[in-house]
């Protein structure tokens, strides 16, 4: 089966269009474009350095890196069955890239890298280290988690011992989720003597998406801690987690020129509003629901920024005080 992506087609074994799917050689996962559109777009940004696919199956983000952000690119899978893949798919895109087929510990650690993207099925529990470890200064980390049920679902208990921190049920779940997710990185590069920089986060479908710069320094990884901290929601208490900027504005705007999927746009549409405020905003004033456009509109031509967000459908971003907001939805 040949399938096209971005500015590439490759061959695939098994094709899933919808959530996590099953591990399998040449597994290609749809729902997850949005992932790698944003892994592209960033790097392209960038001066091109040399990254490793760590986890490569088909090839495919690798691929796209290489033959859309011009990158240099090693892609690594254990699985021999993925690896001769890879090789069919390069030459079907006539794109020059390393193949390794280490294991993944072995795979990280061959060189230092300007990029690592991991990419496991299920929690990155345990990977994060090594990676971060043979990180150049500065050097960037895409990773994703798609246990998502342990920060949101009813095995919050396992979400607090794999990643150190409680969440929380309802509205608010997917933010507190990215914010934690985001902590647990830095936590990692912290120990490390290693300051971390969130550069994107993405919170789509069943899977949770970061983008991290890391700089070597003690002093600078104690002063990446000052933003993690425990919160009250609605009468719980959530965290400890990141409560800092998610996205890197000069980078975003750097990226508005990318040829996003329809999916990837929307998302991107909301990157700029998700920073105005910690959590967000409901559509709902006494158990009335009000178009969202129309308290947006309400928002701006009262002077305030204001937009959707990627963490809830009914949400609005705002850097409206709580009071004033009030007063606009009782006025609508």
């Amino acid at each position: 089966m040949i399938v096209r992506e971005g500015a590439v087609e490759i061959e695939t074994i098994s094709s899933f269009e919808k959530g996590p799917g099953s591990i399998s050689p040449g597994f290609y996962n749809r729902s997850m474009e949005a992932s790698r559109d944003f892994s592209v777009a960033l790097l392209k940004t960038m001066k091109p350095g040399i990254a490793l696919d760590s986890m490569a199956g088909t090839g495919i983000r690798g691929l796209r890196i290489a033959k859309e952000s011009g990158w240099k690119v090693v892609l690594n899978d254990r699985d021999p069955r993925n690896t001769e893949i890879q090789k069919r798919n390069s030459k079907l895109n006539a794109v020059d890239v390393e193949i390794m087929g280490d294991d993944y510990f072995c795979a990280v650690s061959s060189r230092k890298w300007d990029y690592i993207d991991v990419d496991p099925f299920g929690t990155p529990s345990g990977l994060l280290e090594a990676a971060i470890m043979n990180l150049k200064n500065n050097g960037i980390i895409g990773i994703t988690m798609t246990d998502t049920a342990n920060l949101e679902g009813k095995s919050l208990d396992k979400g607090m011992r794999i990643y150190g921190s409680r969440s929380i049920h309802g509205i608010y779940s997917r933010e507190i989720s990215t914010r934690i997710f985001v902590k647990y990185v830095m936590e990692r590069g912290a120990s490390l003597g290693r300051a971390g920089k969130s550069l994107l986060a993405i919170r789509e479908g069943h899977f949770i998406r970061v983008f991290v710069r890391f700089r070597k320094g003690n002093k600078v990884a104690d002063e990446s801690l000052n933003e993690i901290r425990n919160v009250d929601v609605e009468g719980e208490t959530a965290g400890p987690l990141y409560v800092g900027k998610l996205y890197d504005t000069e980078l975003i705007t750097k990226m508005e020129d990318f040829p996003f999927s329809e999916n990837s746009r929307r998302l991107f549409a909301n990157f700029r509003n998700e920073d105005l405020m910690f959590l967000f905003f409901t559509n709902s004033s006494d158990k009335r629901e009000i178009r969202k456009s129309a308290i947006i509109e309400k928002l701006k031509d009262k002077g305030y920024k204001a937009g959707g967000t990627n963490f809830n459908d009914k949400g609005i971003k705002s850097d409206c005080g709580i009071d004033e907001y009030t007063k606009i939805l009782k006025s609508l």
